[in-house]
């Protein structure tokens, strides 16, 4: 496998001799050739775009090509070769000499394809698609490989162009050169002929047809079909919204068939960077397949490059598992203390709105607010001790704040927290009064609040290690793929080496996050333990 990639390369090498600026849109053209799909090339005149043609002829050994300038007066015995006179005139059978033309080729160049009639239209769409060709009575498979069209615009709409635009897979923005070393280069060039390209590089029919049957079996990870199913929702919502907006903007329309092929593309990306299995970095190349018109092209990129890393974290590294159990870890130290006594049957309620403390030494009931009881928590809340003139023998124990200093004397003034079925009154327990006969609690709730809070730290903490470790190896092995990969751009390398380090860093946040927590939890019970005396408060 090693060893095609390193030909592949040289070969795409040789290729891009005296080639300014176009390597990247070569090599797409190489790539849509071998897996046999087509490629549109959209730009302005003298860009290049013919060039590209010539040179994908030379990556197939024996290899045949056919282009032709469109016009709205060309008629198919140009593009598909002559009828057959003799065979009209004695078998009475029209039937096309197509040696030479399209149906002969290997390479094909279409300029200016949306100015073809219908009747040329008509006949790509299953030389494009199914390789075939219905010449006379009969039809012939072609050894078409790579059809490359090319215009200055997109197909108009209303025209009945719909079909034959989605039979090309790629689509590429094609523009003049724009690295100013590039074009003082190619100005500067006095040489305009074809490179040598050896045998040895050059892809016989052999050979590709045995790839074929080899990048049929590449496998599909899960996580390419969690990019696949991202991106369905994503145009969806992207089609919603531009409907609801009236904007006049062109949805997005990605057929079954297309979805299929573009599969196939990325098998095909894989195969020849040498792996046997789809990577992530493979699916930057769905960018090009996805758009209709120019701009929806950085949207396009945007939703992929999204769906990419939203498959990595979710699916591959389960980086937002670690952000759930975190989530989950705040929200029990936040309540810390839920011991099932929430809705707790077995406390009972005096004068439908209290709890009673037990074993206090005062002659009087003290009584605590059941809402004010369940609302307490590990950091200790500041009560005041009330005398309620409407409840004889009676002392409240209600919230306090700071508008009652000055009110209410230091004395009086007592820190609560929450227990299993008790109150720490100033870090001292004191039972609540039960119901008769009550259910005792269960083993879980009766279990001690840091073994069930260590618990968690524990589970959290086992899951970061996990996902750090992956997220390691993950980025050693996808930023070596995409260093380097036969068909991303600079421009889709920088992307996703960013997006790879933006995981990183999400990975190391959690890792803070979870090391903060574990902090301050150890801080908070140094400062509030869980176990109290009773005591002698009220006496």
């Amino acid at each position: 496998m090693n060893e095609l990639k390193q030909r592949i390369h040289d070969l795409l090498e040789r290729m891009n001799e005296r080639v300014y600026g176009k390597e990247h849109v070569i090599a797409l053209s190489l790539l849509s050739a071998i897996a046999g799909e087509s490629i549109f090339l959209l730009g302005p005149p003298g860009v290049a775009k013919s060039m590209v043609a010539r040179r994908l002829k030379l990556a197939f050994r024996g290899g045949s090509s056919f282009d032709y300038l469109m016009s709205r007066f060309s008629t198919p015995d140009e593009i598909f070769g002559p009828v057959s006179i003799s065979k009209l005139k004695d078998n009475d059978t029209y039937e096309r000499q197509t040696e030479g033309y399209l149906p002969t080729a290997d390479v094909v160049f279409l300029d200016e394809i949306w100015k073809a009639g219908p009747a040329i239209q008509n006949a790509l769409l299953t030389v494009i698609n199914e390789k075939t060709y219905r010449n006379g009575r009969g039809t012939v498979q072609i050894p078409l490989k790579g059809l490359i069209a090319a215009s200055n615009e997109l197909p108009a709409a209303g025209q009945g162009l719909e079909a034959l635009w989605d039979r090309f897979l790629l689509r590429l923005w094609v523009t003049g050169i724009t690295d100013l070393a590039d074009f003082d280069r190619m100005i500067a060039s006095a040489d305009d002929t074809e490179p040598k390209i050896t045998k040895e590089l050059q892809i016989t029919e052999e050979e590709y047809n045995a790839w074929q049957r080899q990048i049929s079996e590449v496998k599909i990870h899960y996580s390419i079909f969690e990019v696949i199913h991202l991106l369905k929702e994503k145009i969806e919502d992207y089609n919603r919204t531009t409907q609801n907006a009236e904007s006049g903007e062109h949805l997005l329309y990605v057929s079954d068939r297309r979805w299929k092929k573009l599969i196939k593309l990325l098998r095909t990306s894989a195969f020849l960077n040498g792996e046997d299995t789809i990577r992530l970095s493979d699916c930057l190349l769905l960018a090009h397949g996805l758009w209709d018109c120019l701009p929806q092209v950085d949207t396009v990129n945007e939703m992929v490059l999204s769906a990419i890393r939203q498959s990595a974290e979710g699916y591959l590294l389960n980086v937002q598992g670690v952000r759930q159990e975190i989530q989950a870890l705040k929200d029990e130290l936040s309540t810390t203390a839920a011991l099932n006594e929430a809705q707790d049957p077995a406390l009972k309620i005096i004068d439908s709105y209290y709890y009673q403390i037990d074993k206090v030494r005062m002659a009087e009931r003290l009584l605590l607010f059941a809402s004010d009881y369940q609302a307490l928590d590990r950091t200790g809340k500041l009560f005041y001790l009330h005398k309620d003139k409407y409840k004889s023998k009676c002392f409240i124990l209600k919230r306090y704040d700071l508008s009652m200093r000055g009110k209410v004397p230091q004395n009086k003034i007592y820190s609560l927290r929450k227990g299993k079925r008790s109150v720490f009154i100033n870090d001292y327990e004191y039972p609540l009064v039960c119901v008769p006969d009550c259910t005792p609690l269960p083993p879980s709730a009766g279990k001690n609040a840091e073994e069930l809070i260590e618990e968690r730290f524990q589970k959290a903490e086992e899951l970061a290690s996990r996902v750090e470790d992956g997220c390691q190896s993950f980025y050693e092995t996808e930023k070596t793929y995409a260093e380097h990969h036969l068909f991303l751009n600079a421009e889709e390398r920088k992307a996703l080496a960013e997006m790879l380090k933006h995981q990183q860093t999400t990975v190391a946040y959690c890792r803070n996050e979870l090391n903060e927590l574990r902090h301050a939890y150890r801080k908070e019970n140094e400062e509030y333990p869980s176990e109290g005396t009773e005591g002698n408060l009220f006496g």
